[in-house]
């Protein structure tokens, strides 16, 4: 965590160095959130569990036609999984169960523009993750229960957006993880965030 600050740091500084324009901004999301197990994305038993997504960036204007941009945004995801039975954890559950994780999102994306204000993005993205539960009829289960989720998650991002005036911009974008979210298991996050953000502050 401290290398990612201080990463962030050095970015900033580096931007100011090059005169660009920066840019510090907050943002929220709608997140819809699954766990991909290597068969079927849209697979009948595991379905997209809504969530949230909220955080700040920064930004700094290449030129007229790239940006480039770092997040640092709380994330909810998991998934709900509609099987009649399934063990988890030693636990037998009936009529399916929701996972809840949380993380510490960490994007860094190169933004293109293709009009005028709309654009695309890309770039790779940093999860830490800080906690997990296993939901049930909307109640979590016994507090013994511990998941078992890896401490950092990689992904890669990419999205569109357009700025429609005031500091404000909406903007849809795709999380594709790379690595399982839990030891010995095939499970990796994917993610799709409705947007919108506003700008704050800004310095030339």
């Amino acid at each position: 965590m401290k290398r990612t600050i201080l990463f962030f740091i050095l970015f900033i500084f580096a931007i100011n160095s090059a005169s660009a324009q920066i840019t510090l901004g907050f943002k929220s999301s709608f997140n819809f959130s699954k766990e991909y197990y290597g068969e079927k994305l849209l697979d009948e038993d595991i379905d997209f569990r809504p969530g949230m997504n909220v955080g700040f960036f920064g930004k700094y204007q290449i030129n007229n036609k790239f940006d480039g941009q770092m997040e640092f945004l709380y994330s909810q995801q998991g998934y709900k999984d509609n099987v009649p039975i399934a063990y988890v954890g030693g636990y037998e559950i009936r009529d399916g169960y929701k996972i809840l994780s949380h993380y510490l999102n960490v994007p860094v994306l190169l933004k293109y523009f293709i009009y005028k204000d709309f654009y695309i993005e890309a770039g790779p993205q940093l999860g830490f993750c800080f906690g997990a539960r296993l939901q049930h009829n909307q109640e979590d289960i016994d507090e013994s229960f511990k998941m078992d989720y890896k401490p950092v998650d990689f992904s890669i991002v990419g999205g569109l957006g357009v700025y429609i005036g005031q500091g404000v911009s909406l903007n849809a974008r795709y999380n594709h993880g790379l690595t399982e979210t839990a030891p010995e298991s095939n499970f990796k996050n994917r993610v799709i965030q409705i947007s919108i953000a506003y700008n704050f502050w800004s310095i030339h």
